[in-house]
């Protein structure tokens, strides 16, 4: 995402120390960093603690700004990079959040809210088995590697593209398509099949985790 003409006047503000300039630059941008660091971590209080880290370290540091990427994706980089340290630091994951958006791994784009019949009636068998596919999605991708949760994540919650998770990581493309069909993979497998091995009901829903 190209810088626009609003953030390189703010930018060059601050850099000549206006500080009202960086908090505008905190009003554009900071809901999409907020975003990103609750679903990455599992606890507010953290979330919040590292927004304000990477509020600092883009203020400290906005002199190395180069421009080459839009402001929100800069910022995003920084909370990421943030969360991969503080899971270094802890030698912990540190879990996903609730996928509140988890509909868009439906295939067709049919949510996983949708709990009607064809006839439009409400059919509570549905309503109870989706809502046990979102729990059982959730505690699983809690499950996936450090790297794989992360590319779900931005890709599949936040909707973000390849090339902006790319210019974020500091990942291939590749790699990271590779990482999201790994994680679909290992999501699908987990959620169609019982501790036993055995098919569950919910693990039928159709087009489930098939997406893109």
């Amino acid at each position: 995402m190209p810088l626009d003409d609003e953030d390189c006047r703010s930018i060059q503000a601050v850099r000549e120390g206006d500080g009202d300039a960086f908090r505008a630059l905190v009003d554009r941008h900071g809901g999409t960093v907020h975003s990103v660091l609750r679903r990455l971590v599992d606890d507010a209080d953290l979330a919040e603690e590292l927004a304000q880290e990477t509020f600092v370290r883009a203020y400290t540091g906005i002199r190395a700004f180069r421009g080459e990427s839009g402001v929100g994706t800069w910022l995003v980089q920084i909370a990421v990079n943030l969360v991969r340290d503080r899971r270094r630091a802890t030698k912990r994951a540190v879990p996903v959040l609730s996928l509140d958006r988890v509909a868009e791994l439906s295939a067709g784009n049919v949510p996983l809210t949708n709990t009607s019949d064809a006839d439009g009636r409400a059919n509570p068998l549905r309503t109870l088995l989706r809502k046990e596919l979102v729990t059982r999605l959730e505690k699983e991708v809690l499950r996936l590697p450090n790297e794989y949760r992360e590319v779900f994540v931005l890709k599949h919650i936040e909707g973000l593209s390849y090339k902006t998770i790319a210019e974020m990581t500091g990942d291939s493309v590749g790699t990271l398509k590779v990482r999201a069909h790994r994680s679909r993979m290992k999501l699908k497998k987990r959620l169609s099949s019982g501790e036993d091995g055995t098919e569950e009901c919910y693990g039928r829903d159709p087009g489930a985790l098939s997406g893109r």
